[in-house]
């Protein structure tokens, strides 16, 4: 996704109440493409479940928290 994508999605989540992010870090995942990583509170089903509606996906990483990415 594009930066800006990734600043909006942030917010998105923040709004709808399915993340409380202490910790977040927009970085490059390819050229051209950036990931969400964000460390904090969430359920990870409904994360699942909100990113499949957008056709994102996600991951766990133990230092950078859940990075959200498209496949």
């Amino acid at each position: 996704m594009r930066r800006g994508e990734a600043v909006a999605l942030l917010k998105e989540l923040s709004a709808e109440h399915l993340i409380l992010p202490s910790w977040v870090l927009i970085e490059q995942r390819k050229p051209d493409s950036y990931q969400l990583c964000v460390k904090g509170n969430y359920n990870r089903q409904d994360i699942s479940e909100f990113l499949q509606k957008r056709t994102l996906t996600f991951e766990e990483d133990t230092r950078k928290g859940l990075c959200i990415f498209k496949p």
